[in-house]
């Protein structure tokens, strides 16, 4: 009896050794990851700073924002103006300011009409 109970402690401990081997080849892999992960997350460049007016608004973090960014304000000036081009080529920053500020106007009446209460601002990017 006393043989039999040394076997089955012997099998029960070479069971738990290739279960700790198992582990430990899963913890290397996993430490070799974390190790690239890290590489990886280290070779990335920071998001730039927000703007400081945004950033004042953003405050704690507990509000959310939408923000929209309008790509294309000239071709948006040109096809409601046929003058914009003229004032694109001569003041194209006024311009962009004129299609923000009139889109800012719409988008407040769109969304009032759809009975949301916002408050568009423009930010300038840096």
């Amino acid at each position: 009896m006393t043989a039999a109970l040394a076997v089955l402690a012997l099998l029960v401990a070479l069971v738990l050794a290739g279960a700790c081997a198992l582990l430990l080849w899963q913890l290397n892999g996993l430490k070799a990851r974390a190790a690239a992960l890290t590489e990886q997350v280290e070779a990335l460049e920071p998001a730039p700073p927000l703007p400081a007016d945004l950033e004042a608004a953003l405050g704690a973090g507990t509000r959310r924002l939408l923000v929209v960014e309008i790509l294309n304000p000239l071709d948006v000036a040109l096809s409601r103006n046929k003058v914009a081009g003229v004032v694109a080529a001569m003041a194209p920053e006024r311009l962009r300011r004129i299609v923000l500020e009139q889109a800012s106007r719409e988008l407040v009446t769109e969304m009032a009409a759809e009975g949301l209460e916002v408050e568009v601002r423009v930010h300038a990017a840096r």
